[in-house]
């Protein structure tokens, strides 16, 4: 490479490196706080425990990205059955009650 072009990109460099070194100490830390233990203090013979510390470790997992959306046929296919109006024989079986199979008139008229 030529000196002018050598000069050029130096300042260039030391950009990207200075814009990238936050992060990096934004995850160091961030991995040694995890990695960090809960300390539990006693005083005068009364333990008290981290719950800041506890409740940061037992907190799920923040989602970083949304889940993809499903199509529109899919999302059908995973409704339960009864948003689809399918056929459940239990549930008819209770909702006639003893007058299943020999009336028309349910035992638990529908609300």
């Amino acid at each position: 490479m030529s000196e002018p072009l050598k000069a050029g990109v130096r300042p260039a460099l030391a950009l990207a490196v200075l814009l990238a070194l936050p992060t990096a100490w934004a995850d160091e830390a961030k991995k040694q706080d995890d990695a960090a233990p809960c300390i539990e203090v006693q005083v005068n013979g009364e333990r008290i425990p981290a719950w800041e510390c506890l409740q940061r470790k037992l907190a799920p997992a923040p989602k970083s990205a949304k889940s993809a959306a499903l199509p529109e046929a899919e999302r059908l296919m995973r409704q339960p059955g009864n948003q689809l109006m399918q056929y459940n024989l239990e549930g008819t079986r209770q909702r006639m009650g003893d007058a299943f199979g020999r009336s028309v008139v349910p035992q638990r008229p529908a609300r």
